[in-house]
């Protein structure tokens, strides 16, 4: 399996900073948000019976900025064979990372009533967790 991460580009800093705007302009709150306005914003989308994703995803992105200010992780460009390309946050010089636009995109396709404190916090647990069991390779 291919794996690949790598720092993001100016492009995708722009397409993660806009996606953080519109987050904000939905939420009717400015820049930073809290996790509180993240879950404001993921509930909204939940009582939703359709939204359009490029919308939804900005919620992702929302609560990525949250386990980044969270962690000392940081975004990253991730190509995976099996799960393919995506904005993550991973942990710095390890080839360990999460997917929050896809994580919270999929439990809104499901409907998902979630904590997003607990999920951000469990989140953040699990990837420092395998770190010290040694289930986290390095990167450059």
């Amino acid at each position: 399996m291919s794996l690949t991460l790598r720092a993001l580009t100016p492009d995708e800093i722009a397409k993660r900073e806009a996606a953080l705007d519109l987050a904000a302009q939905l939420v009717g709150f400015p820049r930073p948000l809290t996790i509180e306005d993240v879950q404001a914003l993921y509930d909204a989308f939940l009582s939703q019976d359709e939204y359009p994703e490029c919308l939804a995803s900005s919620a992702g992105y929302a609560f990525g900025e949250q386990i980044q200010n969270a962690s000392d992780f940081v975004w990253v460009f991730v190509s995976d064979e099996e799960y393919g390309e995506e904005l993550c946050v991973a942990a710095p010089g390890k080839a360990i990372y999460c997917a929050p636009v896809s994580m919270i995109l999929g439990r809104l396709d499901r409907k998902e009533t979630v904590d997003l404190v607990a999920l951000r916090d469990e989140t953040i647990e699990t990837i420092r967790r395998r770190i010290a069991e040694g289930k986290a390779g390095y990167r450059a």
